[in-house]
């Protein structure tokens, strides 16, 4: 038996006529009936949870980016007075941005496409399409028959215009990905080693407020973190930062 989320793949890719025709076949499964269930709320009320659930279920979860910001190692030069000479790092020629044509196919495109080629049109085929949604659901003759996943984009952007501030949130979080989520472990506080005995900084040291030459040590931070990572002290404490995020 093929899974939910294979099954409501396949009905959001339907036109609404023949979702409606299923909704009120008797003889339909039990998990279709769950899913109309689904699509109806989608489509019809302001319940933004039911539309999340249905991005979620078809185009998966998103990830939400993680910074964990951690005190930096810098060595600063009391003594230097000058730095090593550097090689100018070469840039490749910028790319000139070229303007691409839509790669949006309705036969199989998803919610979140749905909703990334919607967002570009004129604000009144939400209008439109909930007009042939209507028409369709009371037995009238529609010019069009949208598919059900416009549909269902078509009632989360009503609900945007509505001001409906958790619509607004999901398209947000669908379009332009979740927030960055930044911890900072132990204050975040950079670390700084006087050195005395180096009279020429690296080349990529630069000049701190009080005119020091300073430079991060790497090797430092890179094992600050190792041994940060392998502490259950550590462990525990990232924890607690992914708790009090929530």
């Amino acid at each position: 038996m093929a899974s939910l989320k294979n099954r409501f793949e396949e009905l959001i890719h339907m036109n609404w006529s023949d979702f409606v025709f299923l909704e009120h076949d008797k003889s339909a499964s039990v998990d279709d009936g769950v899913l109309c269930s689904l699509i109806r709320i989608c489509a019809d009320t302001d319940d933004i949870a039911a539309a999340k659930l249905a991005f979620d279920r078809v185009d998966g979860l998103l990830e939400t980016p993680l910074e964990i910001k951690v005190p930096k190692f810098y060595t600063r030069f009391i003594n230097a007075k000058e730095i090593e000479p550097g090689t100018k790092q070469i840039t490749a020629p910028e790319d000139t941005e070229k303007s691409q044509d839509s790669t949006y196919d309705p036969a199989t495109a998803k919610l979140r496409e749905t909703l990334q080629e919607m967002r570009a049109m004129p604000q009144d085929v939400i209008r439109m399409v909930r007009g042939y949604k209507k028409h369709i659901d009371e037995g009238k003759e529609a010019k069009r028959d949208p598919m059900v996943k416009s549909v269902i984009v078509a009632n989360l952007l009503r609900n945007v215009q509505k001001g409906r501030y958790r619509a607004i949130e999901l398209v947000f979080d669908q379009i332009d990905g979740k927030l960055t989520r930044t911890i900072t472990l132990l204050g975040g506080d950079d670390v700084y080693v006087d050195d005395y005995t180096v009279l020429v900084a690296p080349a990529n040291a630069t000049k701190d407020e009080s005119g020091y030459y300073i430079a991060e040590n790497t090797l430092m931070t890179t094992a600050w973190l190792r041994g940060f990572a392998n502490s259950q002290k550590g462990l525990e404490i990232l924890a607690q930062g992914l708790d009090d995020e929530r």
